[in-house]
């Protein structure tokens, strides 16, 4: 058992239940997770955080891995300052006080988000657990079963018709197509993760079946650049009914946020995005009344 201590902050279940992974399940007052090739289990009390591994871990690096990947390394009370731009961002950000945005593996992002696109997110666990299980290796943890995410050299592999068995539609030559690419060195990972925002979302939309909103969420969600907005149906729907107050496209949207709440946009749509999915009455006037625009509107 790893524990870390004093993180403040910090809540748990808001990070690993919005939307941001698709790996964790909640058993009890504890998480379980499959994080490169190993299933964790994290519970908090108060500000101490208690962690099980598969694998035995070497503290000393076990450690700052983990709080690299739960965010608590980063100053987020002091982002969050700087997009708390009106009486609804500031309700969502206590409401939701202590969500970060995980630091995820790359290889996994990209594959889990290419398989997002048009589904939802019980389906889009099926599709990686039955990928995992079929093509990777089992895992356990204290009676706890589950499987490593399958590395690019085998789904590069893998006909079109065991990957189609897994549920993945017309992404499975998508998902292929980039685990080849990566293979053969045609899209490097290590280069992406040195690129600086614009030009890592550039070269992963020169793939096949990664269109902006896919690659804003492998941007935001692994490579760490926060000025990242992946518009989904939800983020649209958001900006429209909070902000612009009328349809809008993808790019009026962009424009908007990222002249509203800067750098950090990617942290203020999150704290926005999951708001909206635990308060069902979000848009009612009451709500409506809190976003008093700024001149800039």
């Amino acid at each position: 058992m790893t524990q870390i201590q004093n993180v403040t902050d910090f809540s748990l279940k808001y990070t690993l239940e919005s939307g941001q992974s698709f790996r964790w399940e909640r058993v009890d007052n504890a998480y379980y997770g499959v994080v490169e090739g190993r299933i964790l289990k994290i519970s908090q009390e108060g500000t101490t955080l208690h962690v099980e591994s598969s694998t035995d871990e070497d503290e000393a690096d076990f450690v700052p891995y983990l709080r690299h990947y739960l965010d608590i390394v980063r100053d987020v009370p002091k982002l969050l300052v700087g997009v708390n731009n009106d009486a609804y961002m500031d309700r969502a950000i206590e409401k939701l006080w202590g969500m970060r945005i995980l630091n995820q593996e790359l290889w996994e992002t990209i594959a889990s988000f290419i398989l997002s696109q048009n589904n939802n997110v019980p389906r889009i666990r099926g599709i990686i657990r039955r990928l995992s299980e079929r093509f990777s290796e089992r895992l356990t943890l204290a009676g706890y079963v589950d499987y490593s995410f399958p590395s690019p050299d085998v789904l590069a592999t893998a006909t079109e018709d065991t990957l189609l068995a897994c549920g993945t539609g017309y992404r499975a030559n998508y998902l292929k197509d980039t685990a080849q690419a990566i293979v053969s060195g045609e899209l490097s990972l290590t280069s992406l993760q040195q690129m600086p925002y614009t030009e890592a979302k550039q070269e992963l939309m020169r793939r096949n079946g990664i269109g902006e909103k896919v690659a804003d969420c492998i941007c935001l969600f692994s490579l760490g650049h926060l000025a990242a907005l992946p518009i989904d149906v939800w983020i649209k729907r958001i900006f429209e009914t909070l902000y612009l107050r009328r349809r809008a496209t993808h790019r009026e949207i962009r424009e908007f946020a990222h002249t509203y709440f800067g750098d950090s946009v990617g942290y203020a749509q999150q704290y926005l995005f999951h708001y909206v999915h635990e308060c069902p009455n979000w848009a009612d006037a009451e709500h409506l009344s809190l976003t008093k625009m700024k001149s800039l509107l």
